[in-house]
Order: structure tokens, then sequence, then C-alpha cells
């Protein structure tokens, strides 16, 4: 699935006591998150409008001006059937900088993501 999306990301958000990513796409009133609480081992995954699940089997490659990510087969029958995602996005340095950092913390201890340089 191919998005346009407004980002936000926080290493740590303390309203929701959690790393996150949220991506929506306005055009097809979509969205993409991803998650992680201090003390979990699982990233959260949430697609559409609170459709979600928990795993360790992702994979995330972070480029300056969009990300995609890889679900496995089984994941993707429990969200909402979409294996890829291709997340366009605009974003300054600073902001990338941000996403970077909230990616590494949701990805933290764990393998799958890339950050291809610029």
């Amino acid at each position: 699935m191919k998005l346009r999306a407004a980002i936000s990301a926080s290493p740590y958000d303390a309203d929701y006591d959690m790393a996150l990513m949220y991506c929506f796409d306005s055009v097809q009133n979509y969205c993409f998150s991803l998650t992680r609480a201090p003390n979990s081992d699982e990233i959260e995954v949430m697609v559409v409008d609170q459709v979600n699940h928990k795993t360790d089997d992702l994979t995330l490659q972070l480029h300056r001006n969009h990300l995609k990510a890889i679900i496995n087969f089984a994941l993707a029958k429990l969200l909402d059937g979409h294996e890829e995602y291709v997340i366009e996005f605009t974003a300054n340095e600073q902001e990338h900088e941000n996403l970077q950092r909230s990616l590494e913390k949701i990805f933290e201890g764990k393998k799958g993501l890339s950050i291809c340089t610029f």
C-alpha cells in the first residue's frame, strides 16, 4: 500500500507512556503507526483506525522522504491484508532526526530497522 502522509513521532511520549510513530494519509483516510511501551518486548502496529496487533517480526527502512515497512503474511492477515507499506512524507532535518530517534527506540534491541543514508 502506498501512502502520502503527515508524520509525527516521539522517542518517548509522556501522555501515552511509549515511543511512537504515527502517519496519516488524509486523502485515503488511512493511518499507519508503530508504538512500543517501555516495558514491552513487542512492537504494536496499527493500521486504518484502531486495527492493531503486536509483533516481533517487522522490517522497516527509513529513507530521507519515505519509509518502507514490510509485514509478514500472518500479521498482515490480522491487520488489513497489506504486507508492504511505502509511506512518502515531507520532513525537515530536525523532524527527520526525531523520526529516526523514535524508530531507533521502537526497534531497540531488535533487528529489522535500516536507516538508509542520503
